[in-house]
């Protein structure tokens, strides 16, 4: 993965490494938190990358539920403990869902959706085998209202289909949570997350390895590779180090105006990855400060090249409120091409004999163009593939650049104070 900012960002490259010497004191931070180990700082995320237990633990009871005939994991949960998974699903598989495969799907249960939980009803009921299906219910409170209720309703389905549940279901919180205790109990397999690890930090643990591990995927090989790229998020050096670079970019910008940013992925396989830093970095940076003061980047999510065409006009002609980071796999294969003996050759001739890698270069460049001159900030991402590795470099240098961020900010980026009240309301409503 390699990342860029350009010369329309109007921040000198001197000055991002003049601005990376306020950032020194927590690095040296971050990087005590990583020598000390364990779970009790609130960058504990950081720490699953040397937790050998816990990826037994992953690796145990994936295998133990992993069988041939295995079809559907209904993963359960909302927000951090669903987005991350799904964002390297998709990433992984999403173009292949076009055409019949016989592979382990991951079946997403994020909302009380009425038509989702029938289509999961129905998926369930079209199963020979309970062994077919498998119930992944994550709550890292253990008290998520929407987890709650979808566990509850397909457990019920699985009730009436074949008299039991409980033996395919793994519950997935927090170790001293009400609902891991209440699934030890009743004999259900557990998983457990630090209980200082935020949801939307937690992609790189049980909360997401062990539905990836479901499907057999070299999970060791996502860690790898966030590892490799927490060793440059970490470097003292602010030239070598993207994660810093983005966060003064962000911050600099943010100081300026600029109270958008916005992740353009190219590929739609990647959308769901812009959806996961939008949780990550809205709910981090959203805060109001001590003195009162509020705080907040607005983030959101566009695909190319659909959204040029869509939002383009806004981004281009409209308010320079914006900052945008580019992410693309420059691995693109070159094949299909356009026919040279077209049935259209008199439109937009210049496509003839063309791949579509290269022409979605040529989208991709003219946006770069057109951004650069109108002045509009953009940083790039690129990835040498779409591969668990690069996926996980990728999430590992945005969750340490948003601790960046905060720091520089001035908020906490562990806590979401105001999602609480929605929560104590519904429960409130509901007990009536």
């Amino acid at each position: 993965m390699k990342f860029s900012f350009s010369e329309s960002t109007a921040i000198k490259r001197q000055a991002v490494l003049v601005r990376g010497l306020s950032l020194t004191p927590y690095m040296t931070t971050l990087q005590a938190v990583i020598a000390a180990g364990g779970y009790g700082a609130p960058e504990a995320s950081l720490n699953v990358l040397q937790d050998e237990d816990m990826l037994l633990s992953v690796h145990v009871l994936a295998d133990s539920f992993r069988t041939n005939d295995l079809r559907y994991i209904f993963v359960i949960g909302i927000g951090g403990s669903n987005l991350g998974t799904k964002a390297i699903y998709d990433a992984l598989y999403q173009s292949r869902d076009m055409v019949p495969h016989t592979k382990t799907k991951l079946i997403f249960v994020d909302t009380n959706e009425a038509a989702l939980l029938t289509a999961c009803r129905d998926l369930i009921w079209s199963c020979t085998h309970k062994t077919e299906c498998l119930l992944v219910s994550i709550s890292k409170s253990g008290g998520t209202t929407e987890t709650l209720t979808n566990t509850e309703i397909l457990l019920g389905v699985l009730r009436e289909k074949w008299k039991s549940d409980l033996d395919r279901l793994v519950v997935i919180a927090d170790a001293d949570s009400p609902y891991v205790l209440s699934a030890r109990a009743k004999g259900i397999a557990t998983l457990t997350v630090p209980t200082r690890m935020g949801g939307r930090y937690s992609v790189l643990s049980t909360v997401g390895l062990f539905p990836l591990a479901l499907l057999g995927l070299p999970i060791d090989t996502l860690h790898q590779g966030a590892a490799d790229m927490l060793r440059s998020c970490l470097n003292f050096d602010i030239a070598l180090n993207p994660a810093a670079q983005s966060a003064i970019v962000l911050d600099t910008q943010y100081q300026a105006g600029k109270t958008i940013h916005d992740t353009f992925v190219f590929g739609g396989q990647l959308e769901s990855l812009g959806k996961w830093y939008r949780q990550l970095l809205g709910e981090s940076i959203g805060k109001e400060k001590l003195d009162t003061t509020l705080v907040g980047i607005t983030p959101t999510v566009s695909v190319g090249s659909t959204d040029l065409h869509s939002i383009g006009q806004l981004v281009l002609g409209g308010p320079k409120d914006k900052v945008t980071t580019f992410v693309y796999d420059e691995t693109v294969p070159a094949a299909p091409q356009v026919p040279t003996e077209r049935q259209f050759p008199e439109l937009v001739p210049m496509i003839s004999g063309k791949s579509v890698g290269s022409i979605t270069a040529a989208i991709l460049a003219g946006t770069k163009h057109a951004y650069n001159t109108r002045g509009l900030p953009f940083m790039e991402i690129t990835l040498a593939g779409v591969t668990l590795a690069e996926i996980g470099a990728y999430m590992q240098f945005k969750m340490v650049e948003v601790m960046f961020l905060g720091h520089l900010l001035g908020v906490s980026v562990f806590d979401q104070p105001a999602v609480e009240s929605y929560k104590t309301e519904t429960k409130r409503l509901l007990e009536k």
